[in-house]
């Protein structure tokens, strides 16, 4: 096609756009049209199916509706251009210029190549690997299974989007706003989310290894199934705000916890702590879990499963732990100031003093003591337990089994020990239990 012929073609899609019975629609389908320039046309609705647009010029050109099933944009310019509620299924984007790009309700997912007797021949992916889309409008887009790896989409707007099983692997995205976008099996892997929009995102089964999510809001997020090792989540917003804070912790506590798991393991460097500040978590399953320095204060943990759970340092001032299963547990150094654990099941349970090291990670021969003052420990099974040194001033422990329990170096100031069993206990020296009247 030569420049004349092009240039007839956009006149006369500009009057069959003011009336359809004037012109005539553009047809660019299977066109060579490599280096043309379109900047400025408007094509609405226009047709370029399998057309070749390869390096061309579209910037602020009007495309909104146009049928690009197919079509290739390889390193094509279109800054500012309005791809709005476009046809791009399988398109080609790679190393495309897309800055402010409109793609609002466009299609960009798999299409499928159909010969002559409707059977599938190929299906064919949209590729935007390595493409600029910096700052686009992509809201409410259709790119399920696309390729956007090493795609530039630094503060794009992508809310709503439905980007299921994409590939963004060493994309940047950072600012990007995926507020309700679905991103359902999507690879993520070492792609920078640095301060990212992800409120009510759906990340289920998403691959996040290596990923930065430095500073990413994701409240809301489901993750379930979601792949973190490595992920760097520094600052990142994950904890709960507001709602029915249960039902919306189910989705998403594996996902907190293994963001915690990994603050532990790199001391604070990476992932977040665990921020439970009077969350519901009533008859929730934490057996096992690694919780140790978490913030539990105030959350109602009544009849939770913490069976074998690691707690040490962690903080469960004023929880309600009524009825908790804790056998086994490890909590030492943990808070539990003015916790309620009235029935708890803490048999054999460990909350003894730890060390502190100094700076140089020597012992320095100061210990931090679990504190349980003015704690509940109504009716509480503490058989074997070891509360070493710990602080159970002003606690409850009236009608609790301490049989066996080890309470040497405890501090027991008005603390209840009516009717409590302490066959077999070891207690701090020089005390006398108390008789109930």
């Amino acid at each position: 096609m030569s420049p004349r012929e092009l240039i007839l073609l956009i006149h006369e899609h500009e009057k069959w756009l003011a009336d359809t019975y004037v012109g005539k629609r553009a047809d660019f389908a299977m066109g060579d049209l490599r280096g043309f320039d379109f900047s400025d046309t408007k094509l609405r609705a226009a047709k370029f199916v399998g057309a070749d647009l390869e390096g061309c010029d579209l910037s602020n050109a009007d495309l909104r509706g146009v049928d690009g099933f197919a079509a290739s944009f390889c390193q094509a310019d279109l800054t500012y251009t309005d791809l709005t509620r476009a046809d791009l299924r399988g398109a080609r984007f790679r190393g495309a210029i897309l800055h402010a790009t409109v793609l609002r309700n466009a299609d960009l997912r798999r299409g499928k190549l159909i010969n002559g007797d409707g059977d599938t021949v190929r299906v064919v992916t949209s590729d935007l690997s390595g493409a600029d889309l910096d700052g686009a409008d992509m809201r409410d887009a259709a790119l399920t299974g696309a390729n956007l790896s090493g795609a530039m989409l630094k503060n794009a707007d992508c809310g709503g989007a439905l980007l299921d099983g994409c590939n963004f692997s060493r994309a940047c995205l950072q600012g990007i706003s995926l507020g309700h976008a679905s991103m359902a099996g999507a690879n993520l892997e070492e792609a920078d989310l640095s301060g990212a929009d992800l409120r009510d995102t759906n990340l289920e089964g998403v691959n996040l290894k290596g990923a930065n999510l430095s500073g990413a809001d994701l409240t809301g997020a489901r993750t379930d199934g979601a792949n973190l090792d490595g992920a760097k989540l520094r600052d990142a917003k994950i904890r709960l705000d507001g709602g029915d804070g249960k039902t919306a912790l189910l989705d998403r506590l594996g996902f907190l916890i293994e963001a915690h798991g990994l603050w532990i393991k790199s001391n604070g460097v990476t992932g977040q702590r665990l921020e439970l500040q009077n969350a519901g978590l009533g008859g929730m399953d934490l057996s096992g879990r690694m919780l140790d320095g978490a913030n539990l204060r105030g959350a109602d943990l009544t009849g939770a499963d913490l069976t074998g759970a690691s707690l040490i340092m962690a903080d469960l001032s004023n929880t309600t732990l009524t009825g908790a299963a804790l056998a086994g547990a490890r909590l030492d150094g943990a808070t539990l100031r003015g916790a309620i654990l009235a029935d708890a099941g803490l048999d054999g349970v460990s909350l003894a003093a730890v060390p502190l090291m100094d700076d140089a990670g020597t012992p320095s021969g100061r210990v931090w003591a679990a504190n349980l003052s003015g704690a509940v420990l109504v009716r509480a099974r503490l058989t074997e337990a070891a509360l070493t040194g710990a602080n159970l001033v002003g606690a409850d422990l009236s009608h609790a089994d301490l049989g066996g329990a080890d309470l040497s170096g405890t501090r027991l100031t008005d603390c209840d020990l009516a009717y409590a069993n302490i066959a077999g206990a070891t207690l701090p020296e020089g005390h006398r239990t108390p008789q109930a009247a």
